[in-house]
């Protein structure tokens, strides 16, 4: 069964600073919930680093606007990071994306905090909880939720770089711009992927997800199969997403949420 936990006090919590937590090893880490006054305009970055690489990187806005998404309702007070993803259709799917910790992992947890520019505003409240699980005896995959941009200086635009690898699974990607009309994808010269938001749209509220203003999503997993179903970023020659938006804009930031399969020899 799961549980949960309140997790270690935070340090340096004050207006303008980064307040830091130290996470403990032993569970499985499913969800991670910051209990805090804070608007989402004042968390301007949240960040959890495994053994030196940062794994996790939101903000306040894009915490609510990814639960948003997902159809979860916005609890004053609460903002969600996503470890693994309870909106799976089953167990072993939600249980996919989960962290698991194992002895000597140095996992830190930090959020940046805005300056208060009233210098009126009450002290900062900022606590963790946690949903957990009990310990597995190995971490086979590690979630992710990281940000790229891709130049948009006309209104068919290529994106080549996203990070790739036979190892790296893309759960959903978020394209941080309203402008945004369709969406190809050639993997080695293959067209895999071919749609627009109309469709999208369509599909999505078929699949009970609701597309966030300001937004264009990208969700191979939308289904709720999240194993089956996850986007392969293996290739051979390119991999290329073709966006088309309705004007230039000059850059379109994109969130990537994946899998990074750090132990292919026990997938089964």
């Amino acid at each position: 069964m799961n549980s949960v936990m309140r997790l270690n006090s935070f340090t340096g919590v004050a207006y303008g600073e980064k307040a830091s937590m130290v996470i403990p090893t032993g569970p499985v880490y499913e969800e991670i919930f910051l209990e805090t006054n804070l608007s989402p305009e004042q968390i301007k970055r949240v960040s959890i680093t495994l053994n030196g690489d940062e794994i996790i990187v939101l903000d306040g806005k894009l915490m609510k606007s990814l639960e948003a998404y997902k159809g979860m309702p916005s609890i004053d007070g609460f903002y969600h990071i996503p470890l693994a993803d309870i909106t799976a259709k089953t167990k072993n799917g939600m249980r996919y994306t989960a962290l698991v910790t194992e002895a000597g992992d140095n996992i830190i947890l930090e959020v940046e905090i805005a300056p208060d520019a009233s210098g009126s505003a009450p002290g900062v409240v900022l606590k963790g909880h946690a949903t957990v699980s009990p310990a597995q005896g190995v971490r086979i995959v590690v979630p992710q939720i990281k940000k790229q941009t891709m130049q948009a200086t006309s209104t068919e635009n290529e994106f080549l770089d996203l990070v790739s690898s036979p190892l790296l699974l893309v759960r959903r990607m978020h394209f941080l711009s309203e402008t945004v009309n369709s969406l190809e994808i050639h993997r080695d010269y293959i067209k895999v992927y071919d749609t627009t938001r109309a469709v999208e749209t369509m599909r999505a509220k078929r699949n009970r997800r609701f597309w966030q203003s300001g937004m264009y999503h990208f969700d191979p997993i939308m289904r709720g199969y999240f194993i089956d179903e996850l986007f392969q970023t293996a290739h051979t020659n390119e991999l290329k997403f073709t966006v088309k938006t309705d004007s230039a804009v000059g850059s379109i930031p994109i969130i990537v949420e994946s899998v990074k399969i750090v132990r292919p020899d026990l997938i089964k």
